[in-house]
């Protein structure tokens, strides 16, 4: 399997497999959802939001109204899986980011 072809696989999952290398880039993907200040950024007012970490510990000041363009932002993060949940749940979004930011600090 190729590298891009695994790495789509585990953005479509949100998991890996068992073996080494899988474990490895979901390890890889977790990390950089979680700390990645190579995206661009979100800045809202004095707020400067670079990763899924910024925005589950900022998501205070965000409202639901906002939930369409967080799910744009995750998905360009590279986590569909998340972008697709908040799409189908807008209102849940602030749950759905720090339970995704949970989940993914127990697989960096």
């Amino acid at each position: 399997m190729s590298g891009n072809t695994e790495k789509k696989n585990i953005q479509m999952s949100g998991a890996g497999t068992a073996g080494g290398k899988s474990k490895e880039i979901v390890s890889v993907f977790a990390h950089r959802m979680l700390t990645t200040k190579e995206k661009n950024r979100y800045i809202k007012g004095e707020l400067v939001i670079q990763n899924l970490g910024d925005l589950d510990d900022n998501l205070s000041s965000f409202d639901a109204t906002e939930a369409p363009w967080v799910a744009d932002w995750i998905e360009y993060l590279g986590d569909r899986i998340t972008a697709t949940r908040i799409r189908v749940s807008p209102m849940d979004f602030k749950k759905l980011i720090h339970n995704r930011r949970e989940e993914l600090k127990k697989l960096a």
